[in-house]
């Protein structure tokens, strides 16, 4: 078992005074660093998750499942002693920045199949939470917002905002649904063994399908046309 501790790195803008981006550094005893590159619908609830459980922090965090409703979770956090929401854990939507190589950090993160994200997010986001940015849009509103890149949602931006565009940068990444050999890597890092939980999965009733998302499946491919390129790039770095 390692010793393992961690910290926010934050990144200012040239302003100095402006956090246009932060991630959470893993530091061990011997040196080694470890840095996770958070994509949101890219299985981040599921990570920060196990991150917590192995730093033993968990009672720390306050998470619940999406089968509760939103007004019954914030009552949840009122009557918790837990500080803070899981979602906090890693700092949100951090813009990708690089990592200052005097911090020797091992960098590692996970793709998915672009169409299957946006997905996950229409159905989660808008059938599910109905976040209130997403009121009475239907998906061509919101394919029709991002082509026009009026539609900044972080479940919504291209991978590449968070990755950059050169997935050599980074030492391991997980292609999702296979993200085995990652989690396997973090626990090797930390020097336990533990299993990641699934999370972030309830989609409302009557979800939106992949065949019936297929339609729009031209514009997408526009949309996320750095991201297909980034994934189909990927190298020697794949775990």
């Amino acid at each position: 078992m390692q010793n393992v501790n961690t910290r926010i790195i934050r990144f200012l803008d040239t302003d100095n005074k402006t956090v246009v981006s932060a991630y959470r550094l893993f530091q061990r005893p011997d040196g080694k660093n470890l840095v996770f590159y958070p994509v949101p619908k890219n299985a981040n609830s599921s990570f920060k998750k196990l991150f917590v459980e192995l730093l033993s922090i968990e009672k720390d965090y306050l998470f619940l499942d999406d089968d509760i409703p939103m007004h019954q979770k914030k009552l949840y956090q009122l009557n918790s002693n837990k500080n803070s929401w899981l979602w906090s854990f890693l700092p949100p939507k951090p813009r990708f920045t690089i990592m200052p190589s005097s911090l020797n950090a091992i960098k590692i993160a996970v793709v998915r199949d672009p169409i299957e994200r946006f997905l996950s997010a229409y159905n989660n986001r808008l059938n599910w939470h109905k976040d209130i940015g997403f009121y009475n849009l239907s998906i061509k509103d919101v394919i029709k917002k991002l082509k026009e890149n009026s539609f900044d949602n972080q479940h919504f931006l291209p991978q590449t905002f968070f990755l950059g565009n050169n997935p050599n940068y980074f030492n391991y990444i997980s292609k999702m649904p296979s993200i085995d050999g990652l989690v396997d890597y973090i626990n090797q890092f930390f020097g336990k063994n533990l299993k990641i939980k699934k999370l972030q999965t309830n989609h409302g009733e009557n979800p939106m399908t992949l065949e019936e998302v297929s339609k729009f499946s031209n514009d997408l491919k526009y949309i996320y046309k750095k991201d297909y390129e980034f994934i189909n790039s990927i190298e020697g770095n794949l775990i």
